[in-house]
């Protein structure tokens, strides 16, 4: 067997990883200028019908581009009946969670197109163990969103499609915290253990091999 059919297959995965961090770290995405920032708040993110502390808010957060990846963290109360600020039923769509769950389907598109992707759903089984606060406990559901980086958020934000699926965000919600930070980690083992056992199991298969023709 030549060398270069050996190799071919490390070859693949090498390139197969060097474009997944093409398209996973903020290499290639410059930061975000300050006119930049000025124009999308003058045009539709200043019309956006949400408070103007949330819009200032916001601005502040895109004006202070570092060029980092992020991860976003949402902390949401869904409501019991969607309501639409234009007073339209939706077909199909009822209660918050289902208007939840049409927003979704909007945006891991856009969040996938971004290098961006959900990491973690999950909603609460319990009250708070400890309260730091009477109204700490509001909550339902946690997602964490890993961003690629702010200029892809405001990038997705100003998108068509965002801005078609955004009224059922506003219709899902009763209460929502927002709070972007650096990094996560999730380490179940439910899912290491597995990855690990198959590394191995195809490690000792290389070895068991190469012994095998050695001895022949």
């Amino acid at each position: 067997m030549s060398l270069l059919r050996r190799r071919w297959p490390w070859t693949l995965v090498a390139l197969l990883y060097a474009g997944f961090l093409v398209w996973h770290q903020p290499w290639l995405v410059p930061r975000l200028s300050a006119a930049e920032v000025e124009t999308a708040f003058a045009g539709r993110l200043g019309s956006a019908k949400i408070p103007d502390s949330d819009k200032a808010r916001l601005k502040a957060f895109f004006a202070n581009d570092d060029g980092q990846s992020f991860y976003n963290l949402n902390l949401m109360r869904f409501s019991e009946r969607a309501i639409y600020l234009d007073g339209k039923p939706r077909p199909g769509i009822s209660s918050g969670s289902d208007a939840h769950d049409a927003y979704s389907r909007v945006i891991i598109p856009l969040l996938l197109q971004r290098g961006s992707y959900p990491v973690l759903a999950t909603s609460k089984i319990s009250n708070l163990l400890l309260e730091a606060a009477p109204s700490a406990d509001f909550f339902q559901e946690v997602a964490i969103v890993r961003y690629r980086s702010r200029r892809d958020m405001l990038d997705m934000i100003l998108d068509p499609d965002y801005i078609a699926g955004a009224p059922h965000k506003f219709a899902s919600l009763a209460q929502n915290v927002a709070v972007p930070t650096r990094s996560v980690l999730v380490a179940d083992l439910s899912l290491f253990v597995p990855l690990f056992l198959v590394a191995l199991a195809m490690l000792l298969s290389g070895l068991q091999k190469r012994d095998a023709m050695g001895g022949s």
